[in-house]
């Protein structure tokens, strides 16, 4: 006859959780100082998905042996699947101090450091594993995947290789092998990884993606568009994402080739995502819907959330001139006695980009950030040039705001805003009597209207239309010269640094 902690273990092997549990405290009701049966309840309450009981019971069985890594592994993975890596790193940590070479603590460690970006720590860890065990293809994958993602490529293409030598089916290791050689310009190599790992699992919606930017670079634009949708339709998880990468397409195939193909696919799109607030602004912006006139909210927060980690890079690459621009005309128009602390206001402060250009300008002023983006303001955050950090849209800001700063700052972000008449009215109630105001705009070039929106999502403005709506809301312009703010392709991107002063208010 079984005893209880047999019934009960098989009951839980049987997925019967909640009989299992009833067994397993009754017998910690009954033996409380009994490591094990504090383990048995936690790891039922795990399975029943009730995750702080869960980690009661394996921090009572942590108290009874502080060197059981069981208990300690077990409250780890259970924080880091909740985002609590602090925590998740402390047991992960007291796991390794009680057994110096445990392997899913260091790969739990690598995972965290990872999650926070700092790729160089994570890939430590996985290499720790991995020199401690040959065999890990988990160490090896991960690995494989930290080095891609630190532009290590051909470290990249090495590991994974040896992870398919582990295990000849690994979908991942061929994906990492088809963006490496892809990253290499080893298009050939790239596409044939990419078919191995389809040939393996052909729902794997990454897969079609990355081969749509490979067939992008071929210019096999049919095959590109449709591994793009596919990215779309299978995806379960990322959606954001994939919709993002597939609206670039999109833009880039306009910009590219002109033809009817991408108003084919963003109407599909738009239909099929109608409920998507990123995908119908994005498929608008493709299909030139002349009824927008400004971007979405929801649209700017997910997509500059993807861009945050390389987004200062990426910039640079496109030779983004308009921070050291708006520092320089700032230079020009803005004369404060230097015993005054300035009250500076940066809308759409993305990573601090413009406060790094004039805060050598404004000596011991404030300067404070507002943007949708959470992502970005970590990076902004950590330059360390902000007095404060406001998460929110900035017409919601600065709606019914007292007058506060004596400068206000906005570079590219007038570009996701089609009608200024709102945002500038707002601005000029937040302005201090005098208060100055610098900021960027697109030209549009595309036609005579005072706004337009573009196939990329973003707005152009026709420089008169600025000026007067500037005048109009209070505020007179007092310097505009045309720039070339940044690259885009092998075209110059073409625009206005503005600069006007606070007169009078507007009543609303």
């Amino acid at each position: 006859m079984l005893s209880l902690e047999q019934t009960a273990a098989v009951l839980y092997g049987e997925q019967k959780y909640p009989q299992a549990l009833d067994i397993y405290l009754s017998l910690y009701k009954k033996s409380p100082k009994t490591e094990k049966y504090s383990i048995f309840c936690g790891n039922c309450y795990d399975a029943l998905g009730k995750p702080a009981q869960a980690i009661r019971f394996y921090k009572k069985a942590s108290k009874l042996n502080p060197a059981s890594t069981t208990s300690l592994m077990a409250l780890a993975n259970l924080y880091y699947q909740r985002g609590d890596y602090k925590n998740s790193e402390k047991f992960s940590l007291r796991a390794l101090k009680a057994e110096p070479k445990n392997q899913s603590a260091l790969i739990n460690l690598g995972n965290i450091a990872y999650c926070l970006s700092d790729y160089e720590k994570s890939y430590k860890y996985y290499q720790a594993v991995y020199n401690e065990n040959k065999a890990s293809y988990i160490a090896l994958i991960n690995m494989a995947n930290v080095s891609f993602d630190l532009k290590h490529y051909a470290l990249a293409l090495e590991h994974a290789e040896q992870a398919l030598h582990l295990y000849p089916s690994s979908v991942d290791a061929y994906i990492i092998r088809g963006n490496a050689y892809l990253e290499l310009g080893k298009f050939k190599k790239s596409e044939k990884a990419l078919i191995n790992a389809l040939d393996l699992n052909n729902q794997n919606p990454w897969i079609y993606n990355t081969l749509s930017r490979l067939y992008q670079k071929l210019e096999r634009w049919d095959e590109a568009l449709a591994a793009g949708w596919k990215a779309v339709v299978l995806e379960k998880n990322a959606q954001d994402e994939q919709h993002i990468n597939f609206g670039y397409l999109l833009y880039e195939y306009t910009a590219e080739k002109k033809g009817p193909l991408a108003q084919t696919y963003a109407a599909k799109w738009f239909e099929k995502y109608f409920d998507n607030e990123l995908v119908t602004y994005m498929a608008s912006a493709i299909l030139s819907n002349k009824q927008l006139n400004r971007a979405n909210a929801h649209y700017i927060a997910k997509l500059f959330d993807s861009f945050a980690a390389d987004f200062d890079s990426t910039l640079a690459e496109l030779d983004y001139q308009v921070p050291a621009q708006i520092a320089t005309a700032l230079k020009k128009v803005y004369h404060l006695p230097f015993y005054v602390r300035a009250r500076v206001l940066d809308l759409g402060c993305g990573t601090g980009l413009c406060a790094e250009k004039i805060k050598p300008a404004l000596g011991w002023s404030n300067i404070e950030g507002v943007d949708l983006s959470e992502k970005m303001l970590k990076q902004a955050e950590a330059k360390g040039v902000y007095s404060a950090l406001h998460q929110a849209d900035i017409l919601e800001y600065l709606k019914d705001l007292s007058p506060k700063y004596h400068l206000i700052t906005a570079a590219d972000v007038l570009t996701y805003f089609g009608d200024l008449k709102a945002l500038f009215e707002n601005i000029t109630h937040a302005l201090g009597q005098n208060g100055i105001f610098i900021f960027s705009i697109s030209e549009n070039m595309t036609d005579d209207s005072n706004y337009t929106l573009t196939p990329s999502g973003r707005f152009v403005h026709q420089p008169a239309y600025v000026l007067n709506l500037l005048k109009k809301c209070g505020c007179k312009p007092i310097l505009s010269e045309r720039k070339v703010l940044r690259t885009e392709g092998a075209s110059l991107v073409y625009g206005y640094i503005i600069a006007a002063q606070k007169e009078f208010i507007i009543a609303k």
